[in-house]
C-alpha cells in the first residue's frame, strides 16, 4: 500500500527546481517524491496542493515560464547562432563544423510572426448555434441554408447525406429547405 507523502515546503521547492529546470511535471514530482514507488509519482498531491494554494501556483506557473523561455533560448542557438559538430577523419578529431537548424528557424518564425509563417493556418468560424450538454450525451447544431451552401458540392452532398439518414433514423422527415440540391 502506497502511503501519501506529506506536502512539505521543501517537498514543494524540490518539485519547483526541478520544475524550472526542464518543465516536466512527472519528473519534477518523481524527484520530490523519491520515497513513493508509484509510477505517476504523486502527481496528483501536486495538482491538488496547486488547486488548492494560490502562491504555489503562481510559482508552479513561474516555474514553467522559465522552462519554457531556456527551450525557446535553446531553439534560438541552435537555429540561428548555430552548433558546432566534430568531424573525424580516420577515426580521429580533425575539426569542427558549424551546423544550423532549419526546422528550429522555422519553428521559431511561425512562434514570432505567425501573421506571415504560420501557412497552415486554422481558422474556424460557426455560425449559428451550438449546444453542447456538460455529460458529453447530445450535441445539438444550428443549420442554415446559407452555411450549408458555404460547403464545397462534395462535402454539401455529404453533409445532406448525413442529415438525411439522421432524419430517417430518427423517424422524420428531412427539412426540405436546409436540404435542397443544386
Amino acid at each position: 500500500m502506497i502511503r501519501a507523502m506529506e506536502m512539505t515546503p521543501e517537498r514543494k521547492e524540490i518539485f519547483l527546481r526541478e520544475l524550472r529546470r526542464h518543465g516536466i511535471v512527472l519528473a519534477a514530482a518523481r524527484a520530490a517524491s523519491p520515497a513513493t514507488d508509484s509510477r505517476t509519482a504523486c502527481v496528483s498531491s501536486f495538482y491538488w496542493t496547486r488547486n488548492r494554494d494560490p502562491e504555489f501556483a503562481a510559482e508552479w506557473d513561474t516555474a514553467l515560464a522559465e522552462a519554457s523561455a531556456d527551450v525557446e533560448l535553446e531553439i534560438h542557438r541552435r537555429a540561428v547562432e548555430g552548433y558546432e559538430e566534430p568531424v573525424y577523419q580516420k577515426g580521429e578529431l580533425v575539426g569542427t563544423i558549424t551546423r544550423y537548424s532549419d526546422r528550429l528557424l522555422e519553428l521559431r518564425a511561425k512562434g514570432l510572426m505567425p501573421d506571415r509563417y504560420a501557412v497552415e493556418r486554422k481558422d474556424v468560424r460557426v455560425q449559428g448555434k451550438i449546444e453542447h450538454d456538460h455529460q458529453h450525451r447530445a450535441v445539438l447544431l444550428e443549420l442554415r441554408p446559407e452555411d450549408v451552401i458555404l460547403l464545397p458540392e462534395g462535402k454539401r452532398e455529404t453533409l445532406i447525406g448525413l442529415l438525411e439518414e439522421i432524419a430517417e433514423a430518427k423517424g422524420e422527415q428531412p427539412v426540405p429547405h436546409l436540404l435542397e440540391r443544386g
